[in-house]
């Protein structure tokens, strides 16, 4: 398996932003963009997003077109000053979440838990994990590999970005 190579920069900011713009192809073509939280896998460079198997489009998008784009543009709570703003470009490839100890996946898990705390009232209680299990644990794992990567210095959209292609080794 491949490692995706990253300047600290870049790095920072995947780790320190909560949210992405997520954007996939529809199958008429059309872009459509969710936001999204974002696990950032520091080993091998990899992007992982999830998706309810009961609101599966995304997942379902990415599996019949897999350029997306992930765009980071809001630092809200990333205690970061004046960080940039990133477009990330990258394939993807989705596969259904079954095993919990991958650790992609715990680090996942970990995260939501420390940015959404309220989410630990509903995986605590025996009763809502019960009703809602189709929509906490049924999930579709998105992977993204970034492949180029546009940086907005101080997340100003007014200059013209610096692109970097992503670096791969083996």
């Amino acid at each position: 398996m491949s490692e995706v190579q990253l300047s600290e920069e870049v790095r920072t900011v995947l780790r320190a932003y909560y949210t992405c713009e997520v954007t996939t192809v529809n199958r008429q073509g059309q872009p459509i963009t969710w936001p999204c939280l974002p696990y950032f896998h520091e080993e091998t460079g990899e992007i992982i997003l999830t998706a309810s198997i009961a609101f599966p489009v995304k997942a379902l998008n990415a599996r019949r077109y897999p350029q997306v784009s992930l765009l980071y543009s809001d630092p809200t709570g990333s205690d970061l000053a004046k960080p940039p703003a990133l477009l990330v470009q990258g394939k993807a490839s989705v596969q259904e979440l079954l095993d919990y100890h991958d650790p992609k996946i715990v680090g996942l898990f970990r995260l939501t838990r420390k940015r959404q705390p309220d989410s630990q009232r509903f995986s605590t209680n025996r009763f809502a994990r019960r009703l809602f299990s189709w929509y906490l644990f049924q999930r579709l794992v998105i992977t993204v590999t970034p492949q180029r990567i546009r940086i907005w210095p101080e997340g100003d959209f007014h200059v013209e970005p610096r692109e970097i292609e992503v670096m791969h080794v083996e």
